[in-house]
């Protein structure tokens, strides 16, 4: 579970940057501390943060169910089971994998979340940023709206520019 936290927002020219001191978000762990980010009116912070804490169960449950869903679609994708052909274990920006760890698919080992994109509130979406064991360069990123995930890649994607 996520504990209530103080963010601190920090005006940027495309992006306002907020920091926190949350290492972990329920089941997941941070990689380094969890950032925010919107380009919403700095004046919309208050109820940002609020929306964020009033649904983070629902949309942790959806990206849970979703990962969970998906995961052989994103490992076969990735390709990323060819590095165990020459390794018996590999470092990723999460920390060292078996090819064991891999093919077990447990979320909480293999992910770990950088950040959240809040757009406001009457949009009722989200992006979400991860590293992840199985890409490295790009990490994964979804997109949720109400109770969907309308959007998932790299972890740039949470950025939601397009919507």
């Amino acid at each position: 579970m996520m504990k209530e936290v103080n963010i601190t927002w920090k005006p940027g020219a495309e992006f306002h940057e907020a920091t926190t001191d949350l290492n972990a978000w329920h089941d997941f762990k941070a990689y380094g501390n969890i950032g925010f980010l919107t380009q919403e009116d700095l004046s919309l912070t208050d109820s940002l943060g609020q929306w964020f804490f009033d649904n983070q169960k629902r949309i942790y449950a959806i990206v849970c169910d979703y990962v969970q869903q998906h995961y052989q679609e994103l490992l076969e994708e990735s390709e990323f089971l060819d590095v165990f052909d020459e390794e018996e274990s590999y470092p990723t920006p999460v920390g060292e994998v078996t090819e064991a760890d891999m093919r077990a698919g447990d979320i909480f080992k293999l992910m770990q979340v950088s950040g959240f994109v809040l757009l406001n509130p009457e949009k009722n979406t989200l992006g979400i940023m991860f590293e992840c064991a199985w890409d490295e360069e790009h990490g994964f990123g979804l997109v949720i709206q109400g109770d969907e995930v309308i959007k998932q890649e790299g972890a740039t994607v949470a950025y939601c520019e397009w919507l």
